[in-house]
């Protein structure tokens, strides 16, 4: 089985392999990985032969053929017996209704669990937090399947020493529990073990700018916030991410390095990238990004905009090691960045114009509040 070097590559350090190191690295695992898939999922191995693909003789991650998000929506894609799925993660669908769906068997949820939490720790710090969540209780349940927003919302669990939501519903919406918020908010002062956790509307429309709205500030520099998706409505409403960090800072008295946007898509459930103390994200050793072009689909240089495609060997029950998204990016460098971090760094800058649809956990929430 190719899964022991997948394992393997979990357990080594982050962020400390150079460019031309992690290349070869990931192309060596990514070989088994290509091989299982071609072996194990018809779709998979149909595509490959199109593309004239041999899984186990291409020698740069850019030959890997990819498959884009809509295709999840159209089948479950699996490279196991049925029987074995173990959870479904399904995504966030709004105008098709068509969620993509992926199922992991027990094995691969170890390995993207294990995933997010090394990510998250080497971000967060390894200690408990008294965690906020902005969202209902549901969001805390547990199931088969399993929601993109409940997903993001549990990985949070295992850096928490308490969890407490101030979101409640009645038939029709969500509301804020302000009174239950800002109890919170007072009772965190200067400690380091509170964290709040939002999709980024709901943060800043129901939370940052109602208190500045009524001159309420809180002086809590050790303050950690989490926030995801939703970015559309923000900058709909003309809130660039610069503004939402100023404003944050403003509101709670928390340092801007403690502020940490998270991103990542359901097709490749297991990976997050949390912005850094200057505001980039970086690729673990078990992850690399390409930047394309969105019409002829190359691979462009650096500080071009294009589609991103994400590259991973962390997926092993279905197709998804190898995902072109409808997000659009930059990679801003390798090994350069002023964290110290090495891996590729790289900013998303939002949904391609060729987007057929509205997505995202958290444009999905602020829909509740409208």
């Amino acid at each position: 089985m190719p899964f022991e070097s997948v394992k393997n590559l979990l357990s080594v350090p982050i962020y400390d392999h150079n460019y031309s190191e992690k290349q070869a690295l990931l192309v060596r695992v990514l070989k088994k990985i290509c091989t299982h898939h071609y072996e194990n999922c018809p779709q998979y191995r149909m595509l490959c032969k199109k593309k004239d693909f041999n899984p186990q003789q291409f020698k740069t991650l850019e030959e890997i053929p990819f498959l884009p998000t809509d295709i999840f929506k159209d089948t479950l894609l699996l490279s196991i017996p049925e029987n074995q799925v173990f959870r479904e993660i399904q995504s966030s669908a709004t105008t098709s209704g068509r969620p993509s769906r992926m199922g992991v068997n027990k094995e691969n949820n170890q390995l993207l669990t294990k995933s997010l939490q090394r990510i998250l720790l080497e971000r967060v710090g390894n200690k408990r937090h008294n965690t906020m969540i902005l969202d209902d209780e549901s969001a805390l349940g547990r199931g088969k399947i399993v929601s993109a927003r409940a997903s993001m919302t549990k990985t949070l669990s295992f850096l928490s020493s308490k969890i407490s939501t101030c979101l409640v519903s009645d038939s029709e919406a969500l509301g804020l529990d302000k009174a239950k918020l800002t109890k919170y908010f007072d009772q965190a002062g200067e400690g380091e073990d509170h964290l709040l956790f939002g999709f980024t509307f709901i943060l800043y429309k129901y939370v940052v700018q109602p208190l500045l709205s009524k001159g309420t500030t809180f002086h809590l520099p050790k303050l950690k916030i989490i926030h995801a998706g939703g970015w559309k409505k923000l900058q709909d409403q003309k809130v660039s991410e610069e503004k939402l960090i100023k404003d944050c800072c403003r509101c709670f008295g928390v340092l801007p390095e403690n502020i940490i946007d998270l991103y990542g898509f359901s097709e490749q459930s297991g990976l997050l990238y949390p912005t850094c103390e200057y505001g980039f994200r970086h690729t673990p050793v078990w992850s690399e990004v390409i930047c394309r072009d969105p019409l002829s689909l190359k691979p462009l240089p650096e500080k071009m905009e294009g589609l991103m495609q994400f590259i991973t060997p962390l997926q092993i029950s279905y197709p998804g090691h190898s995902v072109l998204t409808e997000d659009i990016g930059m990679i801003i460098g390798q090994d350069k960045c002023d964290c110290g971090r090495n891996g590729t760094a790289f900013k998303v800058i939002g949904r391609s114009d060729y987007a057929s649809e509205e997505r995202g956990c958290g444009d999905i929430m602020s829909h509740y509040f409208n």
